[in-house]
């Protein structure tokens, strides 16, 4: 039965649907509102994100671009030089190391590299010019505007790369810093002796023998039955799940290249032994720091 109202009552009724009508229409439009400003927040969150990636792509890049028109321009003056009698292994391994990158980037080109491959492969490009700017400047052929001073010669360095595998590396990097100076005879070979021991250790900390064995029981082995270095490579290589031959080849040249200018400086083949000016002894540390950072990126998870 319908119930009979007052006007008065009809006119209070009639209020209260009204203001529950408003009270709905308000609160549909405060989560309009709500919903609306959550989308907009989330539209300038993603195009935030995209513009920052975009300008870190751009970035990196460049650095990228930059770092291949540098190989190239230390190539064109290493091949403008008639060849010396000195340091002729590390010069053909100064060439192998540049066709090697060249040959990876061009077979990476319309593949898809993890973060990890990628930040190896520019890594490869960067080792290929410093070993250039190495040869070209122990040929006489530097920057010497480019010279710190004989104390930021010997500044400490990599401290935070070689920290992660112990105080006794980060002594050794500091010592064999601490050797280089125009003024010491023997300076490039104390030098290398000390920095041989930190890169062979930072291979040797991150991918034992036990390790690498236990990986792949049938891993490449020595004369004296121990996992080879290019075994350990491989092994680190698979940890950060990359299991491309051709940044396998790029990453072996690199060891082979830095290995072989120790060889080079240790066996006193190279001829200049005492007469190393601040150009060349800066070369060869930044040489060094490039593969100690190389190394570390190989090593890292």
């Amino acid at each position: 039965m319908v119930r009979k109202m007052t006007p008065a009552q009809f006119k209070a009724a009639a209020n209260k649907a009204q203001r529950q009508q408003k009270q709905a229409i308000n609160k549909y439009n405060r989560e309009v509102r709500r919903y609306n400003s959550a989308v907009k927040k989330a539209v300038n969150d993603h195009n935030r994100e995209v513009r920052a990636h975009n300008a870190k792509v751009r970035t990196h890049n460049n650095q990228v671009k930059n770092q291949r028109r540098r190989l190239e321009q230390e190539i064109r003056r290493m091949n403008s030089r008639p060849q010396t009698k000195t340091f002729i292994s590390y010069r053909a391994s100064v060439e192998t190391l540049a066709r090697t990158y060249t040959e990876t980037e061009s077979a990476l080109t319309d593949g898809v590299l993890t973060p990890a491959g990628r930040e190896l492969v520019d890594w490869g490009s960067q080792e290929a010019a410093n070993s250039a700017y190495l040869l070209n400047a122990m040929d006489g052929d530097g920057e010497p505007e480019d010279d710190p001073t004989e104390e930021e010669l010997r500044d400490p360095s990599m401290q935070e790369e070689l920290e992660m595998f112990g105080q006794d590396l980060v002594d050794r990097w500091t010592g064999a810093l601490f050797s280089l100076s125009p003024r010491n005879p023997d300076a490039a070979r104390h030098f290398c002796t000390s920095a041989r021991e930190v890169l062979i250790t930072t291979i040797d900390d991150s991918a034992s023998d036990e390790n690498v064995v236990k990986d792949d029981p049938f891993c490449d082995k020595t004369d004296r039955g121990v996992p080879t270095r290019r075994a350990k490579v491989r092994f680190l290589l698979r940890l950060k799940g990359i299991t491309d031959d051709t940044i396998e080849e790029l990453v072996e040249e690199d060891m082979k290249n830095v290995l072989g200018l120790f060889r080079e400086f240790n066996n006193g083949t190279h001829g200049h032994a005492g007469r190393f000016t601040i150009t060349q002894l800066n070369a060869l540390r930044v040489r060094v720091e490039s593969a100690i950072g190389f190394i570390h990126a190989l090593c890292n998870r």
